[in-house]
């Protein structure tokens, strides 16, 4: 993720975040609400759940509905690594 997240002086005005909830990881933006800056919202970009009995990772994305979906190009990969490979590709 430091990788990717845009230089200090930017992050302000757009950063990148992740939260690890149970067995998924979420990647999202950060960035000021457009209609009140002083809020701060986030736009979900990817998430991958693990799988314990199969040992891998499913990868979704999120619609205009706010829902998760199978992320078709690769849906399951095998490691972490290749999840942020996938988004980072996408």
């Amino acid at each position: 993720m430091d990788r990717k997240r845009p230089p200090p002086h930017i992050r302000p005005k757009l950063d990148l975040g992740y939260r690890i909830e149970g067995q998924s990881l979420e990647l999202f933006e950060i960035r000021p609400f457009w209609a009140d800056p002083s809020q701060i919202m986030e736009s979900a970009v990817a998430k991958a759940t693990y799988v314990k009995r199969t040992g891998r990772w499913k990868v979704y994305w999120q619609r205009a509905d706010f829902k998760w979906h199978r992320y078709d190009p690769d849906p399951e990969v095998g490691s972490i690594e290749d999840v942020l490979k996938v988004v980072e590709a996408d």
